[in-house]
């Protein structure tokens, strides 16, 4: 059965993708996996471009040796070299003696030494990183620095080159992920769709489908479970056809006897008291008659052999205790009969509710087929409300310029849905009271004055959600039935359509009507709601129901 307008799924339940969930459950692994890589990547080039950075300190050390040689030849002295282009990312040497006095320097060296006392191996200064080596020439040291705004720089630069591929592989490791996953999850998405359009009147198994392992199970479940379904729905709709076939004549033959009992007591009973003609009494003798028991009115002649002719009627003469009892007999047994006729209807009624409700439950309205809703309406209300009655009929027709309203489901059911919900408000109303019906399309004037004077009163809030949250639904056929009523509790009008739950109305019923409708309306996918008092009146009882329209 296809889901209907109101949300089947709890509301403490939050709904989820599985392809969301997979999409983001390999990002999030993948992406893990990056920033690790990122993080060794980062520390594996710091630490190889260090090691190159003091290489090259190194190197330049050993070509400073000349310097030395020179040195000495011009004698010791506190000397600058100027070279050209010295930048402030550039190297800094300086050349000094045992005790760290400087000797020799470059421009962008400080004056003072950077490792006093001299030591060899490396150092890490405030500004500088520096490597200092001893010189050739004994009691002379070579210092080489390197400022650490370059090796920073270079460091980050290496770094960034690095690890930079990898960051920028993230979308498209995203997309062919997301990718990945939907082709996966066709499949899926293709018994998702075949799965939907079972129910109602579809319970064909599930064709086959080119579907990984782990889903043809499922796929095999599912025809499984629909061939039970379908078994079983066939069952309860042949038991209902059966019950209904014998229930029914049972019921109709002992409704006939009896009604033919009460006929023949009637005849009995008119006949024990109708006056006798005055030439049944002719053939009385004389001598048994009494001397008045001819009518004074009545004329005849006749001859002396005792016969004639003649006209009148005799009076009816008094009845004797016997005849007395005889008649009080048939009385009570007439209003017995009364009572028992009374009873077998009201059986016949309850019965035919219950096949009624018995087969809507077992599906009487999973079909799917189009046909015209008003000529099963204009039927539903002749039959309740008979032609003959035309000069005060109860049942008022709205229908505005409608001349056909093409919906799809089920006729018979349909009909069985009308004929609940007109007999409800014709059953619960004064008898003298009209039934207002009033069917009109959403978009239409009148269906938007419908909508509008529904749309203060909770209890049909979620058909008019149903108008707002389903496009197809725009067009649909909205039908209301009103007719007067005590206002309903609240209490009761969200249990009037259980089985066997009365408004409390004095009015003779089975407390069936509207749970069976009620069945047949979610079978059918139509929204059904009540209301009580009507929108906009301070007593009265409505019903709306909303038919998707068939658009092809």
């Amino acid at each position: 059965m296809p889901p209907s307008s109101a949300a089947t799924t709890p509301a403490s339940v939050r709904q989820w993708r599985l392809s969301t969930r997979l999409v983001r459950g390999v990002i999030g692994v993948v992406i893990g996996c990056l920033a690790i890589v990122v993080l060794l990547t980062g520390a594996f080039t710091k630490f190889e471009i260090t090691e190159r950075l003091d290489d090259s300190l190194q190197e330049v050390a050993e070509r400073l040796q000349f310097a030395v040689l020179v040195l000495n030849q011009q004698g010791s002295g506190h000397d600058v070299a100027h070279l050209s282009n010295i930048m402030p990312t550039s190297l800094a040497y300086q050349i000094t003696d045992a005790q760290g006095h400087v000797l020799l320097r470059s421009s962008n060296a400080p004056e003072s030494g950077f490792v006093t006392p001299p030591q060899a191996g490396f150092f890490m200064q405030h500004r500088f990183r520096v490597y200092v080596t001893p010189a050739a020439q004994p009691d002379r040291f070579i210092m080489v620095g390197e400022p650490r705004v370059h090796r920073a720089q270079a460091t980050h630069h290496a770094i960034l080159i690095a690890v930079l591929p990898i960051l920028g592989a993230i979308p498209c490791i995203w997309l062919l992920v997301v990718w990945i996953v939907r082709r996966s999850l066709r499949p899926l998405v293709r018994l998702q769709g075949e799965i939907r359009e079972r129910g109602g009147g579809n319970l064909n198994p599930v064709p086959q489908l080119d579907l990984p392992v782990e889903l043809s199970t499922i796929q095999a479940a599912v025809n499984l479970l629909l061939e039970r379904l379908h078994k079983a729905l066939a069952a309860e709709r042949a038991f209902a056809g059966n019950a209904a076939h014998e229930l029914r004549n049972p019921i109709a033959a002992l409704l006939a006897q009896a009604q033919m009992l009460r006929g023949q007591l009637a005849r009995q009973a008119s006949t024990a008291t109708l006056p006798l003609p005055v030439n049944t009494m002719a053939k009385i003798a004389p001598a048994t008659l009494p001397a008045d028991a001819l009518s004074p009115a009545g004329t005849g002649t006749g001859t002396g052999t005792g016969t004639g002719t003649g006209t009148g009627v005799m009076p009816q003469t008094a009845l004797s205790a016997s005849e007395k009892a005889e008649q009080t007999a048939v009385e009570d047994a007439t209003y017995r009969l009364d009572a028992m006729i009374s009873q077998i209807q009201r059986l016949s009624r309850i019965v035919e509710k219950l096949l009624q409700l018995s087969r809507a439950v077992a599906g009487t309205g999973f079909r799917r087929d189009k046909f015209d809703l008003l000529p099963v309406l204009h039927v539903m209300a002749d039959e309740l409300d008979r032609p003959q009655n035309s000069n005060n009929p109860r049942l008022m027709l709205e229908t505005g310029c409608c001349t056909h309203l093409s919906v799809r489901g089920d006729m018979d059911a349909t009909g069985i849905l009308l004929r609940n919900v007109l007999e409800n408000a014709l059953r619960h109303s004064p008898p003298d009271s009209p039934v207002r019906v009033s069917l009109a399309l959403a978009d239409s004037p009148m269906g938007k004055d419908i909508i509008s004077r529904t749309q203060a009163q909770g209890a049909t809030g979620s058909c008019l959600a149903t108008l707002r949250q389903q496009p197809e639904m725009a067009n649909a056929v909205i039908l209301t039935v009103e007719n007067a009523s005590p206002a309903l509790p609240d209490a009761t009008l969200s249990k009037l359509t259980d089985p066997f739950v009365r408004g409390g109305s004095q009015a003779e019923g089975s407390g069936l009507g509207l749970a069976i409708a009620r069945t047949i309306a979610r079978h059918m996918n139509v929204p059904m709601q009540l209301a009580s008092p009507i929108p906009g009146q301070k007593d009265g009882f409505m019903v709306q129901l909303i038919f998707p329209q068939d658009a092809a």
